[in-house]
This record gives structure tokens, C-alpha cells and sequence, in this order.
């Protein structure tokens, strides 16, 4: 599992922050702002999150391939390692009020993988490490009236680094992407526009993502949002490690989808995105240059529950 790479990160980069070669303790990079695109059809209000201390929610995520294709070799295959889906149960709460926010901690309180058929013996037993280390992981975070992360703690305990670079990317930035909602501070009304554009790095290749979000309705404190993910990189070499290096010659992905959330709760009630990616990219060693086209499409749904 140590000498999974990029491909598998960008393969399936929908919740991507970036990929580490080496995991540490520390706050996930700050997010940027929000940027209000169009302000929608008046009467407009302002969205923003008031959520009581004490607040308990459970939280299910399921990810899987709906299709998966790639020129794989031997080489890939080792490099790559097995891309399990997942079935994840979540735990937040209870929170606690902070003068411009709530802070909550997220655990994963179960977790099942989703295997492809023809799977070794040995890769099932990594991925059920992965899976082992992954149940009882959590973070704390502190987020604004916006939905915005302001601080993060985020530690990894012993066995850990077993866990695919596909999950733990996906746990670490999920409350982002689609469990928590971010908010402009501008009002707003239906139809409005509002998107969150970061520059990321998996491992040293440069992606730029931009997530967008249309307001469609909101009755109260509930509103939902059609949601739109694109990941672009341009040609270019990123170095693995001191042996290997991967040739981008060119990556997009591109995602689709809705949420329903409520601006007295931490996470989405439900959310729902249907992701599709293609890239084709080169790994390089003194030995040779291995060529990998991979194109994938895969569904992520979110289904919550609030205690209080």
C-alpha cells in the first residue's frame, strides 16, 4: 500500500486535497474563499450556519466505481495497488459553540470496503489493514458562519498509513466538498451562483479544481444546492521519488450533482455527486517509460441523520 501514486489519487480526486508521500499531523491547507458568481432572484437573505452546541449527527457514505477502464501492465498494477470502494458510518457531534462558529469532531465509527472482482489474496489483506486502521479515525474542526473550515486537528495514530490515499483524502476533505456546505457571506436568492477555486498539489503535479453551487430552492433553515467539481492539469512532470517520476500529459475530471443542507447542522442532510475522469499519464524509471490511460466514473452519496 506504501507505493500507491499519484494516478490512483487523480483516478479519483473528487474530495482531493492532496496526496502526501508521508502523513502528518497538522490542520488540512486553509480554504480559500468563497466568491459569489450571481446573486440569484430577490428577495435574497443571507445563508449562515447557527448550529447549536450539542448537536449530534450520523452520517452515511457510500463510494463506488460504476466504471473503471485503464491500459494496466504488471508494472501499474504493483505501483497502483487495488482502488476499493467504501462504506463508511460517521459520528460528529456533539458540538460546541464558538463566538463566530461551532466546532465539531468527525470520527468514523464503522467502515467496510468494496472489492473488485479478482482480487488477490494479498491485496485484500491490505486493503482490510486499511480498513482496520481506518475505523476509530477522527479530526476536530472548527468552522465559520460560512461553513468554512478556520482550524483543524487532524492526527493520524499507529497503522494508519495502511489506508488507501483514496480514503483518507476523501475523509479529509468530505465535510468540504459536499458534507458541509459553504455559504457566501452576500445575500442571496433562488438561483444563485457561488463557487470555491483551489490550486492543488497531488504529490508535486499541479490540478486546479473548482467546485460550484447553484441554489435551487430553501424553505427556513434548509436549502438545496445543484453542485458542479472540475479538476483540469496541464501537461507537465512530477517527480514520485527518487527513482520514479509521472509524465501528465493530460488529466480532467468532472462531477455532477445536489445536496440538501440545513444551516443549524455540521453536515448535509443528503448529498449526492456522480463523478467521471480520464487520464492519461506516463511513469518514468531508469528502467523504462510505462504508458497508463484510466478512465473512471464513480458515485458518492451521503445520507444523514441529526440526534438532537
Amino acid at each position: 500500500m506504501k507505493n500507491l501514486i499519484v494516478t490512483v489519487c487523480m483516478a479519483a480526486a473528487l474530495f482531493t486535497v492532496a496526496c502526501k508521500k508521508k502523513k502528518t499531523a497538522g490542520p488540512p491547507p486553509p480554504e480559500l474563499a468563497v466568491t459569489l458568481v450571481d446573486p440569484g432572484a430577490a428577495p435574497r437573505e443571507t445563508l449562515q450556519y447557527a448550529i447549536p452546541s450539542d448537536t449530534v449527527m450520523r452520517s452515511f457514505l457510500d463510494v463506488h466505481d460504476i466504471e473503471a477502464a485503464s491500459e494496466d501492465s504488471e508494472y501499474a498494477s504493483n505501483a497502483f495497488g487495488v482502488l476499493p470502494g467504501v462504506k463508511l458510518q460517521l459520528h460528529v457531534g456533539p458540538t460546541v459553540s464558538l463566538p463566530n462558529g461551532a466546532r465539531y469532531v468527525l470520527r468514523v465509527s464503522s467502515a467496510e470496503s468494496v472489492l473488485p472482482d479478482g482480487v488477490s489474496d494479498r491485496e485484500m489483506e491490505e486493503v482490510e489493514a486499511g480498513v482496520r486502521a481506518l475505523r476509530g479515525m477522527r479530526g476536530r474542526f472548527d468552522v465559520n458562519r460560512q461553513g468554512v473550515v478556520m482550524e483543524a486537528d487532524v492526527p493520524w495514530e499507529q497503522g494508519q498509513e495502511r489506508i488507501h490515499p483514496r480514503v483518507t483524502i476523501m475523509i479529509g476533505n468530505l465535510r468540504s466538498a459536499i458534507a458541509t456546505i459553504p455559504v457566501p457571506r452576500e445575500p442571496v436568492g433562488i438561483g444563485a451562483v457561488w463557487e470555491v477555486r483551489r490550486p492543488l498539489r497531488i504529490w508535486s503535479a499541479r490540478v486546479t479544481q473548482v467546485t460550484r453551487y447553484q441554489l435551487t430552492d430553501r424553505v427556513g433553515d434548509r436549502f438545496r444546492v445543484a453542485i458542479t467539481v472540475e479538476q483540469k492539469a496541464a501537461p507537465q512532470t512530477a517527480d514520485l521519488n527518487p527513482r520514479l517520476e509521472m509524465r501528465v500529459r493530460s488529466y480532467e475530471m468532472r462531477a455532477r450533482g445536489h445536496a440538501l443542507a440545513d444551516l443549524g447542522l455540521p453536515l448535509a442532510l443528503e448529498a449526492q455527486l456522480e463523478s467521471s475522469s480520464a487520464a492519461e499519464i506516463a511513469l518514468v524509471s531508469p528502467e523504462k517509460t510505462e504508458p497508463l490511460t484510466s478512465v473512471r466514473r464513480s458515485v458518492v452519496r451521503l445520507v444523514s441523520q441529526s440526534g438532537r
